[in-house]
């Protein structure tokens, strides 16, 4: 079975939220934005855990967690008198603050209480694999027993270089070894069981779900973005693998569906944001998929408190330094260059459906030297982007035509945009220019 769903009510620091499943999902957040809280719900849905007392939220007297399950094996469950078959399962748990828990399963258009035992009978077909962000010794014993628990249950033979990180594995507890060293071992057998699945053609794991917490901890980036690639192949072949994570080592922007961003606040607790409709069409998902390519750090985007997107190269550069000049200068904003100013509506589509604010910089382009051919096309591009704000999300300003002109306040020729990037900065970082009023107050909005 695979989990589909899950309505979450009054568990820990989230009052109320709903998740959308893909086999492989990525919850990204500021620290202590509730993605561990979800986490755990989880697993207490899935009878992986127990009920803790601060687990029911703050002020609050009863609990709720209601999922619904894909059903791929069309297996039947008999629970009491109920035979429960079909695509879809849904279950739920309840907890009052001096109560005992109750479990449900819907059948026949109402929510019909069973006993423990036959919600765990349900339940337990979907094996579970937790690694917290704290792997030491313990935890990874844990992770490789359990694993092997489940390539015995579904009569796999271990790889064999599985059965050599076991024996690594046994190795490193005769003497004191570092974090370090056991997420490197974690590293080592996704490795494993990702060539495993691609040589057989389907994963090695079938529907087991796999939570793995910050799985970025003691491994430098390159091997950062190989585990994220060995996910990736268990997730297409059937395994679900739930992601919480702060790097962008871990982000796709082509794989919005499987983002879920977690946001905080003092009102409403924390609540999930994610998107599973269809942004792009035709040539835009090309284009879109193409500027994961070109330039990777873009995902950084989903973890910003703020995104400025600008069009290129010198507007990020200039940008910037001017704003560290001023003093102005935000670590948790992210300067995103979308490579052109046709792609700037595309990634306002995506920060709109996340709700993460933005302010998207363009140049005006009616340079002098441009025909009113050229104009016109700039200007309707302009147009596209203004209509592309949504005002309580972002908001949009305009360079006078660029930045390059907005730095040398004059009209600037053709042939002065070669190296661009190179001559701006060198001007900007000289001890004698002065920062144009106007600019300065574009870039103070931009700041603010």
């Amino acid at each position: 079975m695979y989990l589909k769903e899950l309505k979450i009510k009054n568990w820990q620091c989230i009052e109320e939220t709903d998740i959308k499943f893909e086999n492989l999902m990525l919850f990204i957040g500021q620290s202590n934005s509730g993605k561990s809280s979800i986490m755990s719900a989880i697993m207490f849905f899935l009878k992986y855990r127990n009920f803790r007392s601060r687990d029911l939220r703050n002020g609050t007297n009863f609990l709720s967690i209601e999922g619904s399950f894909y059903n791929y094996y069309k297996q039947s469950f008999q629970v009491a008198d109920m035979t429960i078959t079909g695509k879809n399962i849904h279950l739920k748990v309840t907890k009052t603050y001096d109560g005992d828990i109750y479990y449900f399963v819907f059948y026949n258009n109402i929510w019909n209480r069973i006993t423990e035992e036959e919600y765990q009978s349900i339940t337990e077909h979907v094996s579970i694999l937790f690694i917290p962000s704290f792997s030491e010794k313990e935890q990874t014993e844990f992770f490789i027993l359990s694993l092997l628990k489940i390539l015995e249950k579904r009569k796999i033979n271990q790889p064999k270089a599985l059965n050599k990180i076991v024996a690594t594995f046994n190795e490193l507890q005769s003497e004191y070894t570092s974090r370090g060293l056991y997420r490197n071992l974690l590293f080592e057998i996704f490795g494993v069981l990702a060539q495993y699945s691609r040589d057989t053609g389907h994963s090695v794991l079938d529907n087991t779900l796999i939570l793995f917490e910050e799985p970025e901890l003691y491994l430098h980036p390159q091997k950062q973005k190989e585990l994220f690639f060995n996910i990736c192949v268990l997730t297409k072949l059937g395994t679900q693998i739930y992601v919480a994570t702060h790097s962008n080592n871990f982000i796709n922007l082509h794989m919005y569906k499987s983002i879920c961003i977690v946001r905080k606040s003092e009102n409403s607790g924390s609540k999930v944001f994610q998107f599973k409709g269809y942004l792009f069409s035709g040539d835009e998902i090309k284009n879109f998929n193409m500027n994961y390519w070109i330039n990777p750090d873009r995902s950084e985007l989903f973890f910003a408190k703020k995104v400025i997107l600008v069009e290129g190269q010198t507007d990020k550069i200039v940008l910037g330094y001017l704003s560290k000049k001023l003093d102005i200068y935000k670590y948790d904003y992210s300067i995103l260059e979308c490579g052109s100013k046709s792609l700037i509506p595309q990634f306002i589509k995506l920060l709109n459906v996340f709700k993460i604010p933005y302010v998207a910089v363009y140049d005006k382009d009616n340079h002098l030297w441009r025909t009113p051919e050229e104009i016109e096309n700039s200007n309707q591009k302009n147009r596209i982007i203004e209509n592309s704000i949504k005002k309580d999300i972002g908001s949009c300003i305009m360079f006078e035509n660029d930045i390059e002109e907005e730095i040398y306040q004059e009209n600037r020729e053709r042939k002065n945009y070669k190296n661009k990037p190179f001559y701006a900065l060198k001007t900007v970082t000289n001890k004698e220019f002065i920062i144009p009023e106007k600019l300065e107050e574009k870039i103070r909005f931009i700041f603010k």
